[in-house]
């Protein structure tokens, strides 16, 4: 069976190679449903950009709406430990920063769970670092005990 997929193989691939040869993004027109994978140097999951909708500002600016962000472990089991959403971002994948002026939402997952949400806000990749400018609250889900001693 391999011997007859070859020959098949061999005569697809140039059309697939004049095809990927061809494709080029638009900057004048969104990409719907955008998804932006970024991978640890060890080829784990380290961050997913995805929205409902991107513009290529410019090639190193991409502007998103309906951001959702999953921040991955960065380790074999795949876990996701924290989201950020938000309606309207701005991600420059070079330097893995995202920014937004609009409201942000936080979700930590795990034993140290915690909800923040907020607005102007700006989130470091390489730091794991996420400031947020204005109306900022945060939600504890852990329990604090002798909180009050």
């Amino acid at each position: 069976m391999t011997l007859r997929l070859r020959p098949l193989l061999l005569l697809l691939f140039p059309a697939a190679l004049a095809m990927a040869a061809s494709t080029q993004v638009s900057l004048d027109r969104p990409i719907i449903n955008f998804s932006l994978p970024t991978f640890t140097p060890e080829g784990y999951r380290s961050w997913l950009v995805r929205g409902s909708e991107a513009r290529f500002v410019s090639k190193d600016q991409i502007d998103i709406k309906e951001l959702t962000l999953s921040i991955f472990t960065g380790l074999a089991d795949g876990q996701i430990e924290t989201l950020i959403l938000s309606p309207n971002a701005s991600v420059r994948p070079a330097e893995a920063v995202i920014t937004g002026r609009d409201t942000i939402r936080v979700i930590r997952t795990g034993h140290d769970a915690f909800e923040v949400t907020g607005a102007d806000w700006r989130y470091e990749h390489k730091e794991k670092r996420v400031s947020i400018a204005r109306d900022v609250r945060v939600t504890f889900q852990a329990e604090l005990q002798d909180f009050l001693k």
